[in-house]
């Protein structure tokens, strides 16, 4: 059986954050998930970022529309409400997709780094699950391989697109003087600690900075100008600052409507970078307050210096047409093993009928093993004429082969 690589996404590019944080879970849910999913394909994997929830699946038949399903009930929408923000792919066009996604292309911010981590994980969830078979194990394998080759040619490697470095520099721009302001960050995840690197370059007059668990902050190299704040402080402290940053693994909102309506001073501006959302979306009306999420940063188009003259593109292409290639390959491999195990068998029953023939009356071997190499030629030539009229040339093809040994 052919079978059809297919993949179906929620992504920034399809949906508001309002629907994607329904889609987002923790490690321990996703593995559920896949292993609940896992009984009906032969492979499945599962990547969840603040900005896709993505299910690529190996099946029988071309059937977008489970994956579909899948997505609705892992965030308790019905099909109808969510399809409309569902991009849908398969054969050749999920496997691009997969591709540029592991390289960056399809991130809001081109190139960021994270990317590669979370293809990665995600792999390595699957595997852990038992639904990681040979095709998407070799399709992550080498869109990582790709996205690593993609960051050293364009010059992405540097670590400096981020979406935290974005969200600094808005809010850099809606502050008009954050060099001046009090900024408290909660949150010391790779999102966390890109805010925290990008506010360091800004210099701001106080950075605040806390977690729930100390021993991540721990981590921080000494040399950052940031006061470590125990978590039990930040209720107090979110009134204090002028620009609050938010960035935890937190399910739900973490910053409320009665931490902000219960002091005089109010902060100017709340970033959450988190998805779910950490920051209460009722917050936004309180006047003086101003909300940024994850969907209101801008856009960060790729400068062409950072693409350092490189065509990133085709060279994703090429590393796309590989994996078909192999794909492909092992297709044919698998049909050629089908043909062989359906030959084999054919032959032993035809031996047999020939042996109990020729026991029965030895004088006529040579006629039966005649009639016997007649009725094998007919039984493996009959496919091929049966599909002359309809692939004529992969039937020539065929015949050629077969005749290889004259």
């Amino acid at each position: 059986m052919t079978m059809t690589l297919s993949v179906v996404a929620v992504t920034h590019r399809t949906a508001p954050v309002t629907i994607r944080e329904r889609l987002s879970l923790p490690v321990e849910q996703q593995c559920q998930w896949l292993q609940r999913w896992g009984n009906q394909v032969p492979e499945i994997v599962l990547l969840v970022t603040c900005h896709r929830t993505e299910v690529y699946w190996l099946d029988g038949e071309e059937t977008a529309h489970r994956g579909v399903e899948w997505l609705a009930e892992l965030g308790g929408l019905t099909v109808e409400e969510l399809e409309r923000w569902v991009l849908q792919r398969s054969g050749a066009e999920a496997v691009r997709h997969a591709f540029c996604v592991a390289a960056g292309l399809d991130s809001r911010v081109v190139g960021e780094p994270q990317i590669l981590g979370q293809v990665r994980r995600a792999r390595d969830l699957a595997r852990a699950a038992g639904t990681l078979g040979p095709i998407l194990d070799r399709l992550f394998s080498c869109s990582l391989a790709t996205g690593r080759m993609v960051r050293v040619r364009a010059g992405w490697s540097t670590g400096k697109r981020s979406l935290a470095r974005v969200a600094v520099r808005e809010a850099a721009r809606l502050c008009s003087d954050l060099q001046s302001a009090r900024v408290l960050v909660l949150g010391a995840g790779e999102t966390g600690r890109d805010v925290i690197a990008a506010l360091c370059r800004c210099q701001p007059a106080v950075v605040w900075w806390t977690n729930r668990s100390p021993g991540r902050l721990a981590q921080i190299p000494s040399e950052e100008p940031v006061r470590i704040v125990d978590w039990s402080e930040w209720p107090r402290l979110v009134t204090e600052a002028d620009v609050v940053f938010v960035a935890t693994n937190a399910p739900e909102p973490i910053v409320r409507l009665e931490h902000v309506t219960r002091h005089a001073r109010l902060p100017r501006l709340l970033v959450d970078l988190a998805v779910p959302r950490n920051v209460d979306p009722a917050i936004s009306d309180v006047p003086g307050i101003r909300v940024v999420t994850i969907d209101d940063l801008p856009a960060d188009p790729v400068p062409v210096a950072a693409w350092d003259g490189v065509a990133v593109e085709p060279y994703v292409e090429r590393a796309v047409q590989r994996y078909l290639r192999w794909l492909e390959a092992r297709s044919i491999a698998a049909e050629i093993r089908a043909a062989h195990e359906t030959l084999q068998s054919m032959l032993e029953r035809e031996l047999e009928k020939v042996l109990r023939l020729a026991l029965r009356d030895p004088a006529r071997t040579g006629e039966v093993k005649r009639v016997a190499a007649a009725s094998m030629a007919r039984k493996t030539l009959f496919p091929l004429f049966r599909a002359l009229e309809s692939e004529p040339q992969r039937v020539a093809l065929a015949l050629r082969l077969l005749a290889y040994d004259r």
